[in-house]
């Protein structure tokens, strides 16, 4: 493939080929060629490796007593129950520590803890994390034992608050520990474990989970674990995929009172659930109400039995959503204007502020602006006591963090990884932080700009596609970060003139032709992307094939993820 820039700036780069691998698998499996072609893209090229990422099951999951710190924890919970103890269970307010929090509080309760409490922070005025304060509230509630999920590895603070007013910590969290370990009875976290502990990518939920199953023997509640795996956008492979896959098998069965009503208002038929239904459609609206002030709302759905509960939390959860948006986009049209005013071309960072934007909204206006300005970006949200709370995203090869740290002499104080990471700052810092910000870019950066790359797995002629060919695919489900989609290209299509569209919310429709072949071709948000003299000359597309039904009749449509004009 020739290394011609798309119209979105980005290089195709296609999979290699193994032709024997992919011939070893499709015999040894069973399977069409294309799909072993994937599964070999995907670094898969045992037969029983094949086979067990085809078939996702129950005994591909480790032992949960692998954990470290987990029969601990088990005792201590057991012990709880004995004495009939009051429990706190102090999850996270996105999704994954939601989804988590939920799962645990319904485990301990099966368990027998009789006195099961739980709360989130909040994401506006207290930010991440338990603190001294939660725990000092808790103990005057006749709390004797706090159990934290994705969270609480670094609540050294709260830790011994916890300690001097003999309330019990078990902490179970999924992030990196930052010096030393808080003191708690127990600090369960799969980034203790050596690189060869299975489980190693589970996120918050899937600890909760570990944990669950080891008080309960049972295997309840993978909707939520798949919740809160997609959610929280940790890599779809080994035991993620495994509680994934079981966990939308099992929203599609028995979907729960709570994710059947928020289902239905976001249009998703729930017995065909995806976990692209959940990034895309669940999880946002889950989210909203916590980035604009109330995380509870989302928990309490996971938890309630009640219909009519959870169909007045899904009603407020999606008018959260459609707020949340509506902030999204001012935000992000004013951070535009704001960046084509000032961002010089050979500047390697964005740091912007304000005090007309939304703390809760911001980090999903970094994502954005980091996308079209190919940069590291940083939105600050600031109060009218002049305090700032800033939001980052990164670019492919640019540690956030590291930056971060280089310039931590003008930050309150700052916490995240590699792609994305939050900041407190004074307003009146903004300035040098920016300065050292933009210069901890320029060290990092490489002499040259960097290009986008889209990875796309084959070559495909129009004519290829049809249903069988779709569903073939679909044995690679479910798909997401770490196992996308697959992205196909084909060369000189023609788009047929007359059928451009742009649709509501900026989507762009139109219909391509090769030979005999033709299909409907649909880009979110890619409205403009296909300027008016490529209808008359043959261009080149990458897309994943995907069915679409609408009013009851199900046809093929392209997912468009970029096109080119050779």
């Amino acid at each position: 493939m020739t290394q011609q820039l798309s119209v979105t700036n980005q290089i195709w780069r296609a999979a290699p080929m193994d032709r024997a691998s992919m011939m070893d698998l499709s015999r040894g499996l069973e399977i069409e060629p294309l799909v072993a072609h994937l599964l070999t893209c995907r670094a898969i090229t045992g037969v029983e490796q094949g086979r067990a990422f085809l078939n996702p099951s129950v005994d591909q999951l480790s032992d949960p007593l692998l954990l470290t710190d987990l029969r601990a924890a088990a005792t201590r919970i057991e012990a709880a129950r004995r004495d009939n103890e009051r429990v706190l269970v102090f999850g996270d307010y996105d999704v994954d520590g939601m989804a988590g929090t939920a799962l645990l509080v319904s485990a301990l309760r099966r368990f027998g803890i009789a006195q099961c409490s739980y709360g989130l922070p909040s994401r506006l005025v207290e930010g991440y994390g338990l603190s001294p304060d939660r725990v000092e509230a808790a103990q005057r509630d006749g709390v004797t034992l706090i159990v934290t999920v994705d969270n609480g590895i670094n609540a050294r603070d709260a830790a011994t608050t916890a300690r001097r007013l003999g309330v019990d910590l078990i902490v179970t969290d999924h992030h990196a520990l930052e010096g030393d370990l808080p003191d708690a009875v127990a600090v369960v976290d799969p980034l203790r474990e050596p690189a060869t502990y299975p489980g190693a990518g589970i996120c918050g939920a899937g600890v909760a989970f570990k944990l669950a199953q080891a008080l309960t023997g049972a295997m309840d509640d993978l909707d939520i674990v798949a919740l809160g795996t997609v959610a929280d956008v940790v890599p779809l492979c080994g035991e993620n995929r495994v509680l994934t896959a079981l966990g939308l098998a099992q929203m599609a069965r028995e979907p729960r009172v709570g994710l059947l009503a928020l289902a239905s208002i976001a249009g998703v038929n729930v017995a065909e659930v995806t976990a692209e239904h959940i990034a895309f459609q669940l999880a946002p609206r889950l989210n909203a109400a916590a980035r604009l002030g109330d995380p509870l709302i989302s928990l309490d759905l996971l938890l309630t039995d009640s219909a009519a509960t959870a169909s007045r939390a899904a009603a407020k959860l999606h008018a959260a959503n459609e707020r949340r948006r509506t902030i999204d986009s001012e935000i992000y049209d004013e951070a535009v204007e704001m960046i084509e005013a000032t961002l010089h071309d050979d500047e390697r960072s964005i740091v912007l502020g304000s005090r007309d934007w939304h703390p809760g909204v911001v980090g999903i206006v970094a994502s954005r602006i980091q996308e079209t300005y190919q940069r590291p970006a940083l939105l600050i949200a600031i109060d009218d006591d002049g305090l700032g709370r800033g939001s980052g995203r990164s670019i492919q090869g640019f540690d956030l963090v590291a930056a971060l740290s280089a310039c931590q002499a003008h930050l309150d104080r700052f916490g995240g990884h590699v792609a994305a990471a939050g900041i407190v700052i004074r307003e009146e810092s903004i300035p040098a932080f920016r300065e050292a910000f933009e210069a901890a870019a320029v060290q990092q950066a490489p002499e040259e700009k960097p290009v986008r790359t889209l990875e796309v797995d084959a070559l495909l002629s129009l004519s290829e596609i049809d249903g069988h060919m779709i569903r073939a695919c679909e044995k690679l489900q479910p798909f997401g970060h770490g196992n996308p989609a697959p992205v196909f290209y084909t060369c000189g299509v023609r788009p047929m003139p007359d059928s451009v569209r742009e649709l509501q919310g900026r989507h762009l429709r139109f219909v391509v032709k090769q030979g005999p072949a033709s299909f409907p071709v649909i880009g979110f948000g890619m409205a403009g992307l296909l300027p008016p003299e490529a209808t008359s000359r043959p261009i080149d597309i990458a897309f994943t094939p995907q069915f679409n039904t609408w009013r009851g009749e199900t046809t093929i449509q392209l997912l468009l993820k970029d096109l080119r004009l050779p």
